[in-house]
């Protein structure tokens, strides 16, 4: 289907709506009252059928806006449903939530933070907010005061035990506990594995116990603050949210960034994705027993930090992006090392490529292991490897090009399995694609500025998409003409890839979960808390049991097919 046919199919529910714009080729905004939301998502969702990417919910003094964002990535357009709440006394839309899963957590998150009701949403417990949150308080409401702290006692305004809004489940079962508090977590993510011996029968899972406020924030700050801000939102992806930000503010104000401002960003994305990719694979080999994995694909990704050190001052976070270009250039002296430097880490890279894809334990291990359905995969609304391993070939640097992907030669990878063993597969081949890109890059990099002046930002709205390594990474803007946003929706890729264990974990042995919930790179630590509580028999296993259940699963299998594995010799170079 190409864009004149969706044009035409989406005039099927032209009636059910208030307005059509499109400000710009790969961008359709639609706007509609509340009653006629369920119909029109429906329809976008499963007779287009679109992706569904997130939901954004606003405050905008007269009414409430809850925005639905999709993606038609064959075409590379991103449609936009505007739905209007007019009655703030009683705010409330149907949930589109019993059709699409995915559309869950984005709900309870609108509900926590602006008082919204999703009618027959399937579970509108808090997601976001702490159990201890008094009710009727919904911080990024226009009119929101800060609440009193609690007196000695029980608030009557305070959530009771047994409260819907409570963020966990009985414990009527045995209970695997997972979470929630580590320094290095994006979110941090809580999940309760209800178990039937060593099989897992059911998951819950909450986020959010060290929410940063970062949307809010960022209404506090000028535009040109915002980048810094967001790149903390993740050390390993501090440059796709800048990135996602700025494209956002300069579809808004109209602004193009010079040519090799361009190519710089391509670089440090790029950069970023190897990173990424291979800190993940060493994670991976620590989960299922293979250290020697862990300690090599560690010491591959060095190099790579280097030069982002060299490049931007910072081997994270590193602050380089900015409406309008770039902070820092890529001096032209740095292209041979660069190019060097990826010359050495492909070597590394199709050594470890081969050992791992050749090697029969892991593939017993790892295959038929987490899998996650094509099918399940949309309902989830899934992206990134994630996606890519359960056969949806999606990118945004391929389907809606940004920087200069479109300009370069690269191969978007997939695998159709939808287990662990894809996943693994997927990423260690992206790796061998960023370099592609990366030296094409420097190759072609023209001279020229970094970046343009940039003089206001005009009012009006806008997203701005970019492929993190885990997977999309979404930003709306919207401005009124002043020197702040009003409005900064952020999504992280694991926002909506953590949701669909509820359809990868149920059925696993517990031995399997640990590696079914780090193959989606969640953003929580392998050294995250654990624990598992039987409340008849008081027994507790701690993260270290879990890790030894997992490494023995591992032996088992070496046992079983007589194999050495992985071995530290089939990994060294030079």
């Amino acid at each position: 289907m190409n864009q004149e046919e969706l044009n035409n199919k989406l005039a099927e529910i032209k009636d059910k709506l208030i307005a059509i714009e499109q400000p710009v080729d790969n961008k359709i905004w639609f706007t509609c009252e509340a009653e006629n939301s369920y119909e029109i998502n429906k329809f976008l969702f499963e007779e287009v059928p679109l992706r569904f990417v997130i939901a954004t919910g606003i405050d905008s003094d007269d009414c409430f806006e809850v925005l639905y964002h999709y993606a038609y990535d064959e075409t590379g357009c991103m449609v936009t449903l505007k739905a209007f709440i007019r009655d703030r006394e009683k705010p409330e839309i149907e949930s589109i939530a019993p059709f699409l899963p995915g559309a869950e957590w984005i709900e309870r998150e609108i509900h926590d933070i602006l008082g919204i009701d999703f009618r027959n949403h399937p579970d509108m417990r808090r997601l976001i907010l702490s159990d201890d949150w008094p009710e009727g308080v919904y911080p990024l409401r226009k009119d929101a005061k800060k609440p009193v702290s609690w007196p000695d006692g029980e608030p009557s305004s305070r959530p009771t035990v047994d409260s819907p809004s409570r963020r966990t489940v009985p414990l009527s079962k045995p209970v695997l506990v997972v979470g929630p508090f580590h320094p290095l977590q994006e979110e941090m993510e809580f999940f309760q594995l209800t178990i039937d011996g060593e099989i897992v029968t059911d998951i819950d899972m909450r986020i959010s116990y060290n929410h940063r406020g970062i949307e809010k924030i960022s209404e506090s700050l000028q535009f040109d603050q915002v980048p810094f801000l967001v790149s903390r939102i993740c050390g390993i992806c501090s440059a796709s949210h800048p990135l996602a930000y700025v494209q956002a503010v300069e579809e808004l104000a109209g602004i193009k960034p010079p040519e090799r401002a361009l190519y710089v960003r391509t670089i440090i994305n790029e950069l970023e994705r190897i990173h990424s990719h291979v800190l993940w694979a060493g994670l991976a080999g620590h989960f299922i027993g293979y250290d020697t994995v862990f300690m090599w694909a560690w010491k591959y990704r060095e190099p790579v930090l280097d030069l982002l050190e060299e490049i931007t001052g910072n081997r994270n976070n590193y602050g380089n992006v900015k409406v309008g270009g770039c902070r820092e250039d890529i001096p032209n002296e740095l292209k041979p090392k660069i190019l060097k430097d990826m010359d050495e880490i492909e070597k590394k890279m199709d050594m470890l490529i081969k050992a791992v894809t050749d090697d029969p334990i892991l593939h017993a291990r790892l295959k038929g292991v987490g899998v996650l359905s094509k099918e399940d995969a949309i309902k989830y609304a899934v992206t990134g490897p994630t996606a890519r391993a359960s056969g949806i070939a999606i990118d945004v640097r391929q389907d809606d090009p940004y920087a200069v992907y479109a300009d370069l030669d690269w191969n978007v990878i997939s695998q159709p399995e939808g287990d662990v063993f894809a996943k693994v597969v997927v990423r260690l081949l992206e790796v061998i694609e960023a370099i592609k890109i990366i030296r094409q890059a420097v190759k072609k990099i023209p001279e020229g500025p970094i970046a343009v002046e940039v003089k206001e930002i005009p009012a009006g709205e806008a997203v701005g998409c970019v492929e993190a390594p885990r997977g999309e990474t979404f930003h709306y803007v919207r401005s009124d003409g002043g020197n702040r946003p009003v409005r900064h929706k952020v999504r992280a890729p694991s926002f909506v890839n953590v949701p669909s264990f509820k359809a990868s974990c149920i059925g696993q042995h517990i031995a399997d979960v640990t590696i079914t919930l780090a193959a989606v790179d969640p953003c929580y630590s392998c050294t995250e808390r654990l624990a598992v509580v039987d409340q008849y028999s008081n027994i507790i296993h701690d993260y270290d049991t879990l890790l030894r259940l997992s490494r023995e699963r591992t032996a088992q299998i070496k046992k079983e097919l007589g194999a050495p594995g992985l071995k530290m010799e089939d990994l060294q170079i030079g």
